[in-house]
């Protein structure tokens, strides 16, 4: 019997829904108690914010993609987790969206690793309302994520007609990939955790940097904005600005924190109770090559939420 603690790995890119899928999961009637390591591509960690927290522990490692510039801090800290006290019976991790999920696959061969933990599946999750929309450029990372998946979950197919999903699936798809769909990050807990499916033979590695030509930047202010000013400074962000979230100090609603998040031209705002601490506004952005000028997010939302003014 493999007494190694089994990981499941979320990939997929910027939008797709990984955070969903995850807060799903962390409520499921699975009777598993799973550990989160979430990480971002950026300098604040939005997604590790926006995971549920509760009776869970959550590790996050920011300032970069974990299978590239960080990789090394990601092994030190599965080390450190494996080796503690009260290690992790099953451990999930959200891979940045600019993230090649083989990269981060490949640790779990490390010796260092191999002996704790057992790569149980690359979960690749598929936005079928944005990815033919992308560059090629985001197409290619996107055709690299599903090529290191054991499993694909397909998401926001309640926003777009049957035939497109059939479409997507025949385009995107390997014929003998397994795949479901899932609306709001719900697929049963049986096809996704504990599932086996992991081949490490099969992992390939990419020889290019994964996260090649995205930018991230980041913006805060103790300011409270209206509503209306800051959606309309969301909506004016360039075409390159593929992905944002974050959260809002509101004037509208001043007791509430507001998530932000940003697809693509679809802007979602919704209410996520109290704060807990003091209010801020926090905004990431991440794009391709020409979000990499000093200041341009801080530049861009401060004069667009001054001519909202």
């Amino acid at each position: 019997m493999d007494t190694r603690v089994p990981v499941t790995l979320i990939a997929g890119f910027l939008g797709s829904g990984k955070t969903t899928l995850i807060n799903t999961l962390l409520q499921g009637d699975h009777g598993l108690n799973i550990t989160v390591l979430v990480n971002d591509f950026g300098a604040v960690n939005i997604d590790a914010d926006l995971i549920l927290k509760r009776e869970r522990e959550v590790v996050e490692l920011s300032n970069g993609c974990v299978c590239c510039s960080i990789q090394s801090d990601l092994v030190a800290q599965l080390q450190t987790l494996f080796r503690s006290e009260h290690p992790p019976t099953y451990l999930l991790i959200e891979a940045s969206g600019v993230s090649q999920p083989s990269r981060i696959a490949s640790v779990f061969s490390y010796p260092q690793l191999r002996n704790y933990a057992r790569l149980d599946a690359v979960v690749t999750l598929l936005d079928v309302e944005n990815t033919d929309m992308l560059s090629d450029n985001c197409q290619q990372l996107v055709q690299a994520q599903i090529e290191a998946a054991d499993i694909a979950v397909l998401t926001k197919t309640d926003l777009v007609a049957a035939q497109r999903v059939a479409d997507f699936r025949a385009r995107w798809l390997f014929p003998d990939l397994p795949s479901y769909e899932a609306c709001n990050g719900n697929v049963p807990v049986q096809y996704l955790l504990d599932t086996g499916r992991h081949d490490p033979d099969s992992s390939a590695l990419l020889k290019s940097n994964p996260a090649a030509g995205f930018c991230s930047q980041s913006w805060s202010s103790q300011k409270p904005f209206r509503y209306a000013s800051f959606k309309s400074a969301l909506a004016a962000l360039p075409a390159s600005v593929f992905r944002a979230k974050g959260v809002l100090h509101c004037i509208d609603f001043p007791d509430t924190r507001i998530v932000v998040q940003k697809v693509g031209s679809r802007l979602e705002f919704r209410k996520d109770g109290p704060w807990c601490g003091i209010p801020q506004t926090r905004l990431v952005a991440i794009g391709e090559d020409g979000l990499e000028q000093d200041g341009f997010l801080q530049n861009h939302m401060e004069q667009s939420l001054t001519d909202c003014s």
